[in-house]
């Protein structure tokens, strides 16, 4: 007769169950190499013929314990690669559990042993390894320890797919820290309660939405749901037209990100730890959000901020006042972009209240070569990263003022600031940004500007859009990246590049003859050559000169190789291809 069958809910470790379930009858071939089992002795250890002793049994099962733990997964099948954690680094209780399970008996894996099989299911995407669970009983046990181990999940959500699909998804994942969701379909409360119910210990969260699909999430629920996850630290939302206003309160809270804000009618932030916030604005004209406010409430209950980014084109002097009256002494990065409304006087109020910037964004800004000095003179010694896109009023002048005086710079973004106004604007870039160059105090530019810039520290340098420029001459030895699309005017014999680290170069919409010229200086650009001519000594062995080779065609008497030229792999990038 049959033993008793233990309740599904019941706690049993494998090797028990095996023991009180009884002998598995229909298997004729061993479960570890698939030979059969008459006559036969397993290489890979021996398999117990009689259970009727639990200590036996028990001991016959040797634990296999996978070198690594899963700590991510993904819907992505070819551009992901998992996140994991050496196993001396996983948590002590979690190493005690993975320790504690049994072999598996992976009946129909040809005798694959159950680390391969691990390493094998633990780069499947979700779909895939919801798959996998229904192959034996072995890969499904696999795959829910996989489930129970991962930290971290990013997951597409096709617009097909229903609300219970993400929950019987997360419902797999008990110890899920980080949680990715590609929406595709509307999204509204409920799928807020359907995380906050399956993941209990919560740390990071990031929406993102696709344009077809409409984000219903008022600011009530966002409001309930960051104030019941007490371990929530970092939050991203896209999509968010639709919150009205919000009350956030979190001591855990330090990361926020909020895109696609319209007309909102309050904003409290009642977070002390958030280090981080990204709020972007439509651009619509009907937006009645007081930004005034936003500033002077975020800058007094949020004291430890050190990254701000505001984009939005309400954005004017009185709100950089704002929130220049706080205290953030401890503020790193500050991106306040689409603002016509910042003058040099917003540069004067943010220079004198933040010293230890090391990125600064105006761009879309209306500052002039003035303001420009003002950041030179208060961050020579901080600012890494300076852009200032779209801001017709700078001229090639303070750009070329600004490479001298920033000698720590490292990225500068100049697009669209030299431009010509009698140029068409047909690029896909100017097409999406007509909007931003409708700036009061815009004036018009001379063309044949000429810009010179010699920098020791500068890796990238963007100069998009940049009509209005007629000669370009660069010393850079570390650049890496530069930008110049969109450059009509650019002259080929006033072009020099002097970059011997230069990995790519953009030249999309530009002159055929321009860009024949770039593809021709960074390939005949070669490395200093040393040791041109080999080494003779005279004969009384006192001197040594050098000596041209058809006069020495014996070998060098110092040892010392001839070192070839070596040239450098720079990739140019116009209509689309790299060339």
């Amino acid at each position: 007769m049959q033993g008793h069958q233990p309740h599904p809910a019941t706690p049993i470790s494998d090797a028990a169950f095996l023991i009180k379930r009884g002998k598995k009858r229909g298997s004729y071939n061993c479960g570890r190499c698939g030979l059969p089992k008459k006559g036969h002795a397993c290489p890979f250890g021996a398999e117990p013929d009689d259970v009727s002793d639990p200590a036996s049994a028990a001991a016959s099962v040797a634990p296999a314990t996978p070198p690594m733990r899963m700590r991510a997964l993904s819907s992505d099948d070819a551009t992901f690669a998992p996140e994991l954690v050496d196993d001396s680094e996983v948590e002590e209780e979690d190493r005690e559990e993975m320790d504690e399970c049994p072999d598996l008996d992976l009946d129909g894996s040809g005798g694959l042993p159950a680390s391969c099989l691990w390493e094998v299911l633990r780069r499947l995407p979700p779909v895939g390894m919801l798959s996998a669970a229904r192959v034996c009983r072995g890969w499904r046990e696999t795959t829910r320890r996989l489930w129970r181990a991962a930290e971290e999940l990013r997951l597409r959500v096709p617009a097909k797919a229903q609300i219970g699909f993400v929950g019987s998804v997360l419902q797999k994942c008990p110890g899920l820290l980080k949680l990715s969701l590609a929406i595709e379909s509307d999204v509204d409360a409920t799928m807020l309660a359907c995380i906050a119910f399956s993941c209990p210990n919560l740390q990071s969260l990031e929406i993102s939405t696709s344009d077809s699909c409409i984000n219903r999430i008022s600011g009530d629920d966002l409001t309930r749901f960051i104030s019941d996850k007490k371990c929530l630290t970092s939050l991203k939302m896209e999509g968010c037209s639709n919150l009205g206003g919000f009350v956030f309160s979190s001591t855990s809270l330090s990361s926020l990100w909020l895109s696609d804000l319209h007309s909102l009618s309050k904003m409290v932030f009642n977070c002390p730890s958030l280090k981080e916030i990204s709020l972007e604005f439509s651009h619509a004209e009907t937006d009645t959000t007081d930004l005034t406010s936003v500033m002077d409430g975020l800058g007094r209950s949020c004291p430890k901020l050190q990254n701000i980014h505001i984009a939005s084109v309400l954005l004017i002097h009185d709100a950089i006042l704002a929130l220049s009256s706080a205290s953030l002494r401890g503020l790193q990065m500050l991106s306040l972009v689409l603002g016509s409304g910042i003058t040099d006087a917003s540069v004067a109020a943010i220079a004198s209240s933040f010293t230890k910037l090391e990125l600064l964004d105006l761009s879309g800004s209306s500052i002039s070569d003035s303001g420009l000095g003002m950041i030179c003179n208060v961050f020579p010694e901080t600012l890494s990263k300076l852009l200032l896109a779209l801001c017709p009023n700078i001229t090639s002048s303070g750009i070329q003022f600004a490479a001298a005086q920033l000698p720590r710079l490292e990225l500068m973004d100049c697009g669209m600031t030299i431009c010509d106004p009698n140029c068409e604007k047909s690029t896909d870039e100017e097409d999406d940004d007509t909007e931003l160059q409708k700036t009061p105090n815009s004036k018009m530019h001379l063309t044949h500007q000429k810009l010179i810039i010699k920098h020791n520290r500068l890796k990238k340098l963007s100069l998009w859009g940049c009509s209005g420029l007629d000669a370009l001459y660069l010393n850079c030895p570390n650049l890496h990246e530069l930008n110049l699309n969109s450059c009509r005017n650019l002259h080929p014999e006033r072009l020099l590049l002097q970059c011997t680290d230069l990995k790519s170069v953009y030249a999309m919409d530009c002159e055929n003859m321009l860009i024949k010229t770039i593809e021709t200086q960074v390939d005949t650009d070669y490395s200093p050559v040393e040791n041109h001519y080999s080494s003779k000594r005279l004969p009384d062995g006192s001197k040594r000169v050098r000596v041209p080779y058809f006069c020495n065609p014996q070998p060098c008497d110092d040892g010392e190789k001839v070192k070839r030229p070596a040239k450098r792999h720079c990739a140019v990038i116009a209509h689309g291809e790299s060339v």
